[in-house]
């Protein structure tokens, strides 16, 4: 059974983690760009998708190896939110509208999300908050 206390931090624990990597990820794809000179529009898309998905799997992770159950749901939560976060932010920061770009972002954060709870909650030793 899940306590909704803990899966609510656990969650909230994975966003930010998630959102962390994915901003560490974009500053060295940045750098990399900066050095190399710039990229096709279609090639920053595939990136910026990849550096999210990253994130959110190991947002997933953390989150379900908080909980130490129901990891799937856990990941699924986190990835769903993940996607809500920066869509929200997208959109209010800039004059795009929802593109299939949004929903390929969807789907990746999700699934990644899931992917990364079943393989946390898998794990042997277990991460505690309290």
């Amino acid at each position: 059974m899940l306590n909704k206390k803990i899966t609510v931090k656990a969650v909230l624990f994975g966003i930010l983690t998630s959102l962390l990597i994915s901003i560490i990820l974009m500053c060295c794809v940045s750098a990399f760009i900066l050095t190399n000179g710039l990229l096709p529009s279609e090639l920053t898309n595939i990136i910026t998708l990849a550096t999210l998905g990253a994130g959110t799997l190991v947002g997933g992770i953390i989150s379900s190896r908080i909980t130490k159950s129901a990891g799937l749901i856990t990941g699924l939560i986190t990835g769903f939110a993940v996607f809500l976060l920066v869509t929200l932010i997208g959109l209010c920061k800039s004059s795009d509208t929802i593109t299939y770009l949004t929903f390929i972002r969807l789907a990746v954060t999700v699934v990644l999300g899931g992917i990364g709870g079943i393989i946390g909650v898998n794990k042997k030793d277990k991460i505690q908050i309290k």
